[in-house]
């Protein structure tokens, strides 16, 4: 089978009619080429995250407060080639966990001897990225939190050394999100920080209740935004203000990506209770936000992630953004950007992927190595009584005039009341010119409230698994199979200078029988994860990519023609 876009592909040509194992006659189910199988215990992942608890005058609303922090962070720190996980937790005292790739599958927990167990002292963990920040060839880890962020050297021997402090990026606020990318294109990877509450509340010692949101379809009162430059010489240096990206919405998660594809990495910040934003670089000088009528920069939403992918073969990235549906209160539904014209248009009613309940993390990835991206949601904010709801009290709330809903005191009590619940995950696959949800179908069924995704091919064997990190819960893993004979390649590309040696932005398009298809490496996209760094393509049943075009960082460009199928391809950028 050749490598079809998706607006061509046919349900028959992608699925088979078999009759299911312990179905009654005439019972049937669709074969994906491709079931998931949860393998938490045997994976040796035993993790559970522990909420937070702030101070004693917003225990009316303490769940709410207390629903994000997990999340999955995927790297190979130590460079044997496998992909560990780093977990955080976000109760005060508690321990975050590094997760050491054994190569059969297994993990061995190993953050207490590498130094990254004990976190949470004057902060607590609610997000994290790998990033080289001084291209020594191992990834180091910076830790944003709800109090001061950390940063971790990786002293390339298995073991770190915190310099936040030297580094400059003691960042103290309230990070959900954090990113990285080279913005001036100067070989050192730059951090930028997404921000929820303002800087100036203790959310443990707080002198007023008026730390909320002022309006839930336009507040613009929450923290400011942070980009670090990255000087070069293991110290950064706070460039916010001079380059124009201190948006002050609620911002819960952020992304990267050369959407105008200029050359140039953009940011796009996914805002809970009001208008998201998309930077545009202007080659590094500064950022200018896109704001269109009705359209990107334009919404009231509840904004909680993006990420990217070329899901229409055109060289454009459908941006996929989560909000919040709820049957009988509020169906915003998850928005689908895609450039038509010079006008970002949202596709994601025409394709299927705009319900998906109170939706978290999202990330696309290729599960049956077809050469299409599925797309993969958590879901679930509070799960708690099974017979009472809170919906009713927010939408009370959210409908009283002025800015009432500022302060906690004039929020109804949650007590033992869910909100959004239980909610089962989704898993978004493409079927003729649409997706289709078809998570329980192919294994996809836990319930807890699901937060960070992060895609990964624990074992090297071409195909790629699940990770989910879930607030107040258990992680879960859960192992790929695929069983319909496709093929595949993964790059594991290496920047030379002028650019990093993480590559982050590097563009690289693959053809395969006539299709085209842009990935780019990015910097950690998709709110409370990060995914195995390689880029994974699938060729379907083709034996090779016919080409293979990488443009890195620098500008650099490089072709690979009649690449064979089925091998993990380490590519190192050439000098000039």
């Amino acid at each position: 089978m050749q490598v079809k876009p998706l607006s061509k592909m046919l349900l028959a040509a992608t699925a088979l009619l078999l009759t299911a194992t312990g179905c009654g006659a005439g019972q049937s189910r669709t074969d994906f080429g491709f079931s998931l199988k949860e393998t938490t215990q045997a994976s040796g992942v035993k993790f559970i995250h522990s909420k937070p608890t702030f101070d004693s005058k917003v225990a009316n609303i303490m769940p709410w407060m207390a629903s994000t922090g997990a999340g999955v962070f995927t790297a190979d720190y130590d460079g044997d080639g496998f992909m560990d996980l780093y977990f955080i937790n976000s109760a005060k005292g508690s321990k975050n966990a590094l997760f050491h790739n054994n190569g059969d599958g297994t993990f061995t927990e190993t953050a207490e001897s590498a130094g990254l167990a004990d976190v949470n002292t004057d902060g607590i963990s609610e997000a994290a990225v790998w990033f080289d920040y001084d291209n020594s060839g191992y990834p180091s880890l910076f830790v944003g939190s709800w109090g001061k962020s950390r940063l971790f050297h990786n002293n390339g021997n298995g073991t770190f050394t915190e310099v936040t402090d030297q580094a400059g990026v003691g960042y103290k606020g309230y990070v959900n999100k954090a990113i990285v990318l080279d913005y001036n294109k100067d070989g050192n990877l730059d951090l930028y920080l997404s921000c929820y509450f303002h800087e100036k509340n203790d959310l443990w010692n707080l002198t007023t209740t008026k730390i909320m949101h002022n309006d839930f379809e336009r507040a613009r009162n929450g923290g400011r935004n942070v980009l670090y430059r990255n000087n070069g010489d293991g110290t950064f240096t706070d460039v916010t203000a001079e380059l124009g990206v201190g948006d002050t919405g609620w911002t819960l998660a952020s992304g990267t990506w050369d959407v105008n594809n200029d050359g140039w990495p953009d940011i796009y910040n996914a805002n809970d209770f009001g208008p998201d934003t998309l930077y545009l670089n202007e080659q590094g000088k500064k950022f200018t936000a896109v704001v269109q009528p009705r359209g990107i920069g334009d919404d009231t939403f509840k904004g909680m992630n993006v990420d990217f992918a070329d899901i229409f073969h055109d060289g454009k990235p459908a941006m996929y953004v989560s909000n919040v549906s709820k049957s009988q209160y509020i169906l915003e539904g998850n928005q689908l950007w895609h450039e038509k014209d010079g006008q970002f248009i949202d596709r994601g009613k025409e394709m299927g992927v705009n319900l998906a309940g109170f939706s978290w993390g999202a990330r696309f990835m290729d599960l049956d190595n077809s050469g299409n991206s599925s797309l993969v949601v958590q879901t679930g904010f509070v799960s708690a009584s099974k017979k009472k709801d809170y919906w009713f009290d927010l939408g009370t709330l959210a409908t009283t005039p002025g800015n009432i809903v500022e302060d906690t005191k004039n929020w109804p009590a949650f007590v033992d009341k869910s909100l959004s619940g239980y909610e089962n995950k989704f898993l978004f696959y493409p079927q003729g010119n649409k997706f289709t949800d078809i998570a329980e179908q192919v294994g996809l069924d836990f319930v807890e409230d699901g937060r960070g995704i992060s895609a990964i091919d624990i074992r090297n064997q071409g195909k790629l698994d699940l990770v989910f990190a879930n607030q107040g819960g258990p992680a879960r893993v859960y192992e790929n199979t695929v069983t319909n004979q496709n093929n595949w390649i993964k790059l594991d590309l290496i920047g030379t200078a002028p650019s990093s040696r993480d590559a982050i932005g590097a563009r690289v398009t693959f053809e395969v029988n006539g299709v085209e298809t842009v990935m780019e490496k990015d910097g950690a996209n998709s709110f409370g994860g990060q995914s195995d760094p390689r880029l994974h393509f699938g060729l379907g049943k083709a034996d090779k990519a016919d080409k293979i075009t990488v443009r890195w960082p620098s500008g650099r460009v490089e072709q690979f023609r009649d690449v064979p199928k089925n091998q993990i391809l380490r590519l190192t950028e050439k000098k000039d």
